[in-house]
């Protein structure tokens, strides 16, 4: 099963924000109407889980 589909409806509506806004956290930080550092560690959240998942599938 694809990686993505291992995350949380959540957590794929963030990336294909973070995708739509062109990378920029700070235009996620205002469209989420959160502080920079709170989207960045959501960002780095899922990064790690995503990390987790690919050293767990091979």
């Amino acid at each position: 099963m694809p990686i993505f589909l291992h995350l949380t409806a959540e957590e794929q509506k963030f990336i294909i924000d973070f995708v739509k806004e062109s990378g920029s956290l700070k235009e996620m930080s205002a469209k989420l109407k959160l502080s920079y550092p709170t989207v960045r560690n959501i960002l780095d959240a899922i990064i790690d889980k995503i990390s987790s998942l690919e050293r767990n599938v091979k």
